[in-house]
């Protein structure tokens, strides 16, 4: 497997100092990989981070150590998060933001408490879904030391350290999730509400549930509406398109508008942006049919 090389300077083995609230003296918490697969051993980039090539339906275990020099016993938190490429730089998620890659993972202790010197030995197991799309996933796990913030308020302390997460699923894994934002226009129904309709294509091998908002800017007088939820009625399946229509008051002006499409699935986001007017009100507006209600 071939793994970037940019921004790997981080995060293999460290010691960082732990907070003078918890720690009397130098010293820090560690956390360094323990065990090297032996297919991997001519690769210096597994010898210090979890890198390995997965199959759908599997699990895959690793071992890491944490250690504690300081001069106090510490409970240290330990817990997989996201993390990913930006232009080639390792970025970490905030706080204990998930992705895909750390949904699946998970260690054998939430917490942990060391003594002064004193070493532990923990697994990393990572359970990939027999539906699990082909490709790179990124993240870390974290082995984490804080204090409470003072009473009356104030600032909580945190030290942590990591070690990295390359892991690349396939053969065999599905096509990825993704989806596309098509056409977005501006029509009327027959009852004379203007609707956003917003064509939505899966171009990925998944269903996804796919929902979102609207908002409308710089109209009329620099009007601004929204947000309005966005909502698919049903999964949309790989290969095909569907709409998204949002239904509007009859009072909102016809525009020009600024359309602002905004729709998710899972961590997949997608936006669009478009110039929209809504068709002018010819003739009379027909009633609604019999015991339909108007918005």
């Amino acid at each position: 497997m071939r793994i970037r090389l940019i921004g790997l300077f981080l995060l293999a083995g460290i010691i960082v100092p732990a907070s003078s609230a918890l720690a009397a003296g130098p010293g820090g918490i560690g956390v360094r990989l323990v065990d090297v697969p032996a297919h991997s051993l001519d690769d210096p980039l597994a010898r210090s981070y979890i890198v390995g090539q997965v199959v759908p339906g599997t699990s895959s275990r690793r071992r890491i150590e944490i250690s504690n020099s300081t001069r106090s016993t510490v409970a240290v938190a330990i817990y997989p998060a996201g993390a990913g490429l930006d232009h080639g730089a390792f970025r970490f998620a905030p706080g204990h933001s998930p992705n895909e890659l750390s949904s699946w993972t998970s260690v054998s202790r939430d917490v942990v408490r060391l003594a002064p010197g004193a070493k532990g030995f923990h697994t990393v197991t990572i359970n990939v879904p027999e539906d699990a799309s082909f490709g790179e996933r990124y993240a870390v796990i974290w082995a984490e030391v804080s204090t409470p913030a003072p009473p009356g308020g104030g600032v909580r302390l945190v030290n942590r350290v990591g070690v990295r997460m390359y892991v690349s699923v396939g053969p065999g894994g599905a096509l990825p999730a993704n989806f596309a934002i098509g056409s977005i226009t501006a029509e009327r129904s027959q009852i004379g509400e203007p609707i956003v309709v917003a064509i939505v294509h899966n171009t990925g091998g998944q269903r996804l549930d796919i929902s979102g908002d609207l908002t409308l800017t710089e109209g009329p007088g620099r009007l601004r509406a929204g947000p309005f939820p966005v909502t698919l009625e049903s999964q949309l399946a790989p290969g095909t398109p569907a709409s998204a229509a949002v239904r509007l008051d009859k009072r909102m002006p016809r525009g020009p508008w600024q359309a602002h499409i905004r729709l998710r699935s899972g961590s997949l986001q997608r936006t669009a942006v478009t110039t929209i007017t809504f068709p002018a009100l010819t003739g009379p507006v027909k009633p609604p049919p019999a015991g339909a209600a108007e918005s």
